[in-house]
């Protein structure tokens, strides 16, 4: 009886130490900053020229009140900016987690900045890469960063850089697998302006446990496991 309440009660620390809630960048490797988990934290303005490294930050997480169309549907794959995949609409009730990529060195001619991997701890539920639909989504940024609409009159390299736009670009390629909790970009900035893609992911983590969990899960059984050999040890009466 001993046993099964200390079982129960591991448990229940382990729901508690598992977030129900977590569609969000985990870390990001490549041409990335030097921080702990290559992420950096939300700037007041989304489109300040930084560096040829590539600047990803988490958003915010919340529920839909209306659909949101975005450019490709998440699926597993291999993508360019002359096939961007197939579009998707999330619908409204949809809980979500944003993130935000963007490279802005804002330097003239063509910027080629290698490649970024994203790892996720939910599935991506689709990409916003046109204009359009990076404007129409500036709602999900993160709150007290201004996101300037993504057309022309704005820093984004006018025409020619197709507003800031991967698509309809032949220079730029994404990839995105791991069962579609990971994302690797290769993009090229253009003529002074930026790239920059939004990133949804689902509401529930997909991923394994985080370190918590396990450290309930290995104590569990090692309170188990120790139990076990005491009473094989214990001299019979």
């Amino acid at each position: 009886m001993r046993k099964l309440l200390v079982g129960f009660s591991a448990l229940g620390v382990l729901f508690c130490a598992t977030p129900a809630f977590a569609g969000f960048a985990v870390s990001a490797t490549g041409n990335v900053p030097g921080t702990l988990t290559g992420l950096v934290t939300p700037p007041a303005n989304a489109q300040v020229p930084t560096s040829t490294a590539y600047q990803i930050w988490n958003e915010q997480q919340s529920t839909l009140t209306s659909p949101v169309t975005l450019d490709n549907n998440g699926a597993v794959g291999s993508y360019s900016g002359l096939t961007p995949g197939t579009p998707t609409t999330l619908g409204t009730g949809t809980a979500f987690g944003t993130t935000y990529v963007i490279l802005n060195p804002n330097a003239s001619g063509s910027v080629n900045s290698g490649v970024a991997t994203i790892l996720f701890s939910s599935k991506i539920l689709g990409l916003a890469l046109t204009a359009t639909n990076l404007s129409n989504t500036n709602i999900y940024g993160a709150p007290g960063t201004t996101n300037y609409p993504t057309f022309p009159g704005t820093n984004n390299g006018g025409a020619s850089n197709n507003f800031s736009s991967i698509v309809g670009k032949t220079n730029q390629f994404f990839t995105i697998t791991d069962g579609g909790l990971e994302l690797q970009v290769a993009l090229t900035a253009n003529d002074g302006g930026f790239k920059d893609i939004r990133v949804f992911t689902a509401g529930n983590s997909t991923v394994v446990p985080e370190p918590a969990s396990l450290i309930v899960w290995t104590v569990l059984g090692t309170v188990v496991s120790g139990g076990a050999f005491w009473r094989r040890q214990r001299p019979a009466i």
